[in-house]
C-alpha cells in the first residue's frame, strides 16, 4: 500500500520550472557580488578598529612598553659576560672541623668573619677601585665599542664618585655567614675584561688581607715590646748605679768588705783576750816593772786600740762600712727587681708573638676567576616577562581604581 504525500509549493514549483529565489537572498550555487566581496574587508578593518580603541588603554600603557622594551633587549643591547670567584678569609686562631682546614697543613683555621665582611666593602670601595685605575685600564673597559649607550660609562675620565657608581653596578661581592665563603661577581662587555678586574679584585685583597694580618701583629706586639724596653732600661740603670757606687766607695762589694771586718775583729778580740790573760797570768809572778810586764801591756792596749777603730769603721764616721752595705743592698734589690721584671716582659713578649701569629690572616682562593663563554646579561627573557607582569597589574590595579570611582560617581 502507498501512502501519498502532499507536496510543499516549493517543491511543485521547482517541477514546474516556475520558482524564482527571493530578490534579498543569494543562492549557494551563484558567485556573490563585487560589491559584497569588497564589504568583508571592510567589516574586519571595523571590528579591528573597534577591538584597539576598546582596548587602547592597555595597548598603550602595557603593550607599547613592553614592545619598545623588547626592541631594545633583543637589537640594541649589549651582551654582558661574568666572572666569578669565591674566596674565604681564614685566621690561625679558632676551632673548627672544617674542610679548608686540609688546604692549610700545620694550622687550625677559622673563620674570620668581622675581616671577611671588610674585604667586602673594601671591594666596592674609592680605594678599591683607585687601585684598579692605577693597574689596569678599567674606564676603557667599561667603555668598549660593543658596548650600547645605555649599558657603557658615558663618561671617558669620570670622577671617582660617578666611576664608583657604574663599578658598584658591574661589581658585587656578597658574604654567606653560614660557610664564610664571599662570592665576587664581575660583568663586563668582554670575558677576558671580567676576568682581569676580578683576578685583580683579589689580588688587591689578599694585600689587605696581609695589612690587616701586620697591623693586628704590631698592635699585639708593641706594648710587649715596650715593656721589654722598659725593663732593660730599668736593668741597665741598676747596674749603671752600682757601677758608680763602687767607683765612688772604693768598695767592690761592701757585703764582703763588712764579713772580712768583722772576721779581723774577732781575731782581734781574741788576741786581746789571749794578751790579757798572758799579761795577768805574769803579773802574778814578775815585777811590774818588768819589761815583760810592760810588753803584754803595750800589746794588750795596741789590740784594744785596733780593735776599737775597727768598730768604729763598721759603725760611725760619714762613710761608714755600715752605710755602704745599706745602700749597696738597695742597689743589689733594685737590680734583682729589675733582672725579675726583664724576665717577664721576655715571656710575655713571647706569649704576645705566638698570639700575633694566632692572628695572622690569609685570604684562601676557593674559586679561581673563570673566562665567560656565553652571555649571561642582559637577562631579556626575564626581563620583558617582568616588564609585562609588572605593567600588567599596574594598568589592572589602576583600572579597578577608576572603575571604583566612576561607580561612586553614579
Amino acid at each position: 500500500m502507498k501512502i501519498w504525500k502532499k507536496p510543499s509549493p516549493i517543491t511543485t514549483a521547482f517541477e514546474r520550472g516556475r520558482y524564482q529565489e527571493p530578490a534579498d537572498q543569494i543562492s549557494v550555487w551563484e558567485p556573490a557580488p563585487a560589491g559584497a566581496r569588497r564589504a568583508r574587508p571592510k567589516a574586519r578593518r571595523g571590528a579591528l578598529r573597534a577591538l584597539i580603541g576598546r582596548y587602547r588603554h592597555f595597548l598603550l600603557l602595557v603593550v607599547l612598553p613592553t614592545a619598545l622594551a623588547a626592541v631594545y633587549f633583543v637589537g640594541v643591547a649589549a651582551d654582558q659576560y661574568v666572572s666569578e670567584a669565591r674566596y674565604l678569609v681564614r685566621g690561625r686562631q679558632g676551632g673548627g672541623g672544617s674542610a679548608l682546614t686540609a688546604l692549610l697543613p700545620g694550622m687550625t683555621v677559622g673563620p674570620a668573619r668581622e675581616d671577611a665582611q671588610g674585604v667586602r666593602d673594601f671591594i666596592q670601595s674609592h680605594d678599591a677601585v683607585a687601585r684598579l685605575r692605577e693597574r689596569i685600564d678599567l674606564v676603557d673597559m667599561f667603555r668598549r665599542p660593543e658596548a650600547d649607550p645605555l649599558s657603557r660609562l658615558w663618561y671617558a675620565d669620570p670622577s671617582a664618585e660617578e666611576l664608583l657608581k657604574f663599578f658598584r653596578g658591574q661589581v658585587t661581592a656578597s658574604f654567606d655567614a653560614t660557610d664564610g665563603i664571599t662570592t665576587l661577581r664581575v660583568r663586563a662587555f668582554r670575558p677576558e675584561d671580567a676576568r682581569a678586574i676580578a683576578d685583580e679584585l683579589l689580588r688587591q685583597s689578599e694585600a689587605l688581607v696581609n695589612r690587616f694580618s701586620e697591623r693586628a701583629q704590631a698592635d699585639t706586639l708593641r706594648v710587649a715590646r715596650d715593656e721589654v724596653a722598659r725593663a732593660e732600661a730599668r736593668v741597665l740603670a741598676a747596674r749603671e748605679a752600682i757601677t758608680q757606687f763602687r767607683r765612688r766607695e772604693q768598695a767592690v762589694d761592701p757585703q764582703r768588705s763588712a764579713v772580712i771586718a768583722l772576721d779581723t775583729i774577732g781575731r782581734l778580740e781574741a788576741q786581746l783576750v789571749q794578751a790579757r790573760a798572758d799579761l795577768q797570768e805574769k803579773s802574778a809572778y814578775l815585777r811590774a816593772d818588768n819589761p815583760q810586764i810592760a810588753q803584754l801591756r803595750n800589746r794588750v792596749d795596741a789590740l784594744t786600740r785596733q780593735v776599737s777603730d775597727e768598730r768604729a769603721r763598721l759603725t760611725t764616721g760619714d762613710a761608714t762600712l755600715a752605710q755602704q752595705i745599706a745602700s749597696y743592698e738597695r742597689l743589689i734589690l733594685e737590680r734583682e727587681f729589675a733582672d725579675r721584671q726583664l724576665a717577664s716582659a721576655t715571656t710575655s713578649a713571647e706569649a704576645s708573638r705566638m698570639e700575633a701569629q694566632r692572628q695572622q690572616l690569609f685570604l684562601v682562593r676557593v674559586v679561581e676567576p673563570n673566562t665567560a663563554e656565553e652571555a649571561l646579561y642582559p637577562r631579556r627573557i626575564f626581563i620583558l616577562l617582568s616588564i609585562f607582569v609588572a605593567l600588567s597589574v599596574a594598568y589592572g590595579v589602576g583600572w579597578l581604581i577608576v572603575a571604583g570611582v566612576r561607580e561612586h560617581a553614579l
